[in-house]
């Protein structure tokens, strides 16, 4: 067998990042449309309780979204480093 009999995936992580950017998309618009808000940083820190609360119940462990919860969460501490 050759090298161009096995399988390869040039720049896979060209689609691993893709994945991350939607999934901080997907999240960051499901929450702003629940809470009528225009950016990520108007939530205060009671609704991210509920937030991380309804995530722990709803999204497997194994979830590509979790990522997306955690990078949206970062962006909005990020910004409310006094909360």
């Amino acid at each position: 067998m050759t090298k161009k009999d096995f399988f390869d995936w040039a720049r896979m992580y060209k689609d691993e990042e893709y994945i991350e950017r939607e999934a901080y998309s997907c999240v960051e618009t499901a929450i702003c449309n629940h809470y009528d808000i225009e950016d990520i940083t108007e939530l205060t820190a009671e609704q991210w309780v509920d937030i991380h609360a309804w995530q722990e119940e709803n999204v497997s462990e194994y979830s590509p979204m979790n990522m997306g919860f955690s990078d949206v969460y970062n962006v909005w501490e990020m910004n409310n480093e006094d909360v």
